[in-house]
């Protein structure tokens, strides 16, 4: 049974559901340069995306997507099933199911979009049931795609069941194509420079969710869900059920990614297996908001970059909250994430390890989870796994992941080269 949180997002105010949550890997840390497609677990968010989508920077290549766009509608499919429950209206029927699958591949050959893309947002913004309520916060975002006034709906008030395949294929093609009144996918990947580059797919998704890129080219940055575009890569991955690890707090601070499957343009020698966990247990309820200036990142020196966070994050098991977008009605001002000091790969760390702690290497960015009551850390190197911290330090795996909330329930999740607490 999948648990689908709603939470409204893009268009204007479309629809986002369900995001996986960390599978069992190994418990060894992990150095990994290259990322099998094949076995990927459907409830692994692979890694917290931040920056402007450059592959250099940590985004998934587009050979590094899903194989298919028919293993990735497979992996969706039971998410679909279920999809329309939270509505209290009826669930999809198979063949309402397969005419998404096929108005999806209809679409993007006309188009001249990617499938897996279209696919992608379909997931994000209604989980794919194709009676999904239309929304409205200025403007009417209907249908699997949430569109910017589209004509295509099952639901303007009053649920149709069954839902035509005329009806589900022109739910896509306002989303893809776009309408009279408003971009879709199409436009706005044409805006950032077309399908030759999978950074304008990246550029695309968060144009769709708020309208444009933020001017400093943060993906994560400016209005609407800060989150959209980090989970967009993830469904791109294989992800289709779980939780996100993606923090709305804190998204916009980041400046790349430590997926492993991904080299940063900074550190091509290593790359961490680990996410970022969300910083809140609640949803936060959706609100009209305006484009607010966002802070530039400011570049230093340093030979690890590192994220300064005003306060320690804290796990989560919830999906990203999800703000309205597009064509929302100005009201609330979105308060910028905290500034980051550099703008490469990824490493996000506390404010301040406390004064009387005793740090493993000076140069070892401390993992962002580890209580800030932490008096000793050890830096966690190739090969290392918990049960080989725990008996170095005389400390059991419980009292670990204690002291360092961010680890998973089976330990699985070390980031390598990172400082983790061992007393406190």
């Amino acid at each position: 049974m999948f648990t689908l949180p709603l939470i409204l997002a893009a268009g204007s105010l479309p629809l986002i559901f369900g995001a996986p949550v960390p599978s069992t890997l190994s418990f060894e840390s992990k150095d990994i340069t290259t990322h099998s497609l094949n076995g990927r677990s459907t409830d692994l968010y692979s890694a917290v995306f931040g920056g402007d989508g450059l592959v250099s920077d940590g985004w998934p290549a587009l050979e590094e997507w899903i194989s298919s766009f028919d293993d990735m509608f497979e992996s969706n499919r039971a998410t679909i099933k279920e999809s329309c429950a939270q509505f209290d209206v009826d669930n999809n029927s198979d063949e309402e199911t397969d005419d998404i699958k096929s108005a999806i591949a209809s679409v993007a050959e006309s188009s001249g979009l990617d499938s897996r893309f279209i696919l992608a947002i379909v997931m994000q913004e209604s989980n794919g049931c194709v009676r999904v309520k239309t929304t409205n916060y200025g403007v009417n975002n209907p249908g699997l795609m949430q569109s910017h006034d589209g004509t295509g709906s099952c639901n303007d008030g009053t649920p149709t069941t069954p839902c035509p395949q005329s009806e589900i294929h022109q739910m896509i093609l306002d989303g893809a194509s776009g309408t009279s009144a408003g971009a879709g996918l199409k436009q706005c990947v044409e805006q950032y420079g077309g399908t030759g580059d999978v950074t304008n797919y990246y550029k695309a998704a968060r144009c769709y969710n708020s309208g444009s890129v933020a001017s400093n080219g943060n993906l994560g940055a400016g209005i609407a869900t800060g989150c959209y575009v980090s989970d967009i890569a993830n469904r791109l991955l294989g992800w289709s059920s779980g939780t996100s690890m993606c923090s709305e707090s804190s998204i916009a601070s980041l400046t790349g990614s430590n997926w492993s499957g991904g080299q940063s343009s900074s550190d091509t020698s290593s790359s961490a297996s680990a996410s970022v966990s969300s910083s809140t247990s609640t949803p936060t309820s959706f609100s009209t908001s305006i484009s607010t200036a966002t802070p530039e990142p400011t570049t230093t020196s340093e030979a690890t970059p590192t994220i300064v966070a005003t306060t320690t994050p804290t796990v989560v098991a919830t999906t990203t909250p999800v703000i309205p977008t597009q064509a929302a009605v100005p009201s609330t001002p979105v308060i910028p994430a905290p500034v980051a000091t550099s703008s490469a790969a990824s490493s996000v760390t506390p404010s301040a390890a406390p004064a009387q702690a005793t740090a493993s290497s000076a140069a070892a960015p401390i993992y962002p989870y580890a209580t800030t009551s932490c008096t000793q850390y050890t830096t966690i190197t190739g090969g290392e796994f918990c049960d080989f911290v725990d008996t170095l330090f005389g400390i059991t795996v419980s009292t670990l992941q204690s002291l360092n909330p961010g680890l998973d329930s089976s330990c699985s999740n070390l980031w390598l080269g990172y400082q983790y607490c061992v007393k406190a």
